[in-house]
């Protein structure tokens, strides 16, 4: 069981995502935008922060960097979960992102992805690689 913080503005969206990892047993805490993302992340630092890209004021890349900026969270893997695109994959990983799924989300394939980033006892260098920086083939 994780402690996964889900950000993201749209209510349809952070439901999906609580009800689909709180089914697999994951603890599953919510916020709206980026600024919230990174209160709750200093407060109560997560084992797993999901957050969306485009949110009003601000957004997923200024929230990563802040999130990034904290020693005390540079452990704590953070994953882009957008419908932007993944032409957005480069600029998502330069503002500190590990890894980027793109909506609509594969239930399946989903859980399976964010899998590896919940060994959170483990030190960032022995985590498994991301897949979006994983090299060709």
């Amino acid at each position: 069981m994780a402690r996964i913080l889900v950000v993201d503005d749209r209510p349809e969206n952070r439901d999906l995502l609580s009800y689909l990892l709180g089914y697999f047993g994951h603890v599953v805490s919510t916020v709206h935008d980026g600024a919230g993302a990174v209160r709750a992340a200093l407060a109560d630092p997560p084992d797993l922060i999901l957050m969306d890209l485009a949110m009003p004021g601000m957004d997923g890349y200024t929230a990563a960097g802040l999130i990034r900026s904290e020693r005390t969270l540079l452990d704590v893997p953070l994953i882009a979960v957008s419908a932007m695109g993944a032409a957005t994959l480069e600029r998502a990983l330069e503002a500190g992102f590990d890894d980027f799924y793109p909506m609509p989300i594969e239930p399946r394939d989903f859980v399976a992805r964010i899998e590896p980033f919940l060994n959170r006892g483990e030190p960032a260098g022995n985590r498994p690689a991301p897949a979006a920086r994983r090299g060709p083939g």
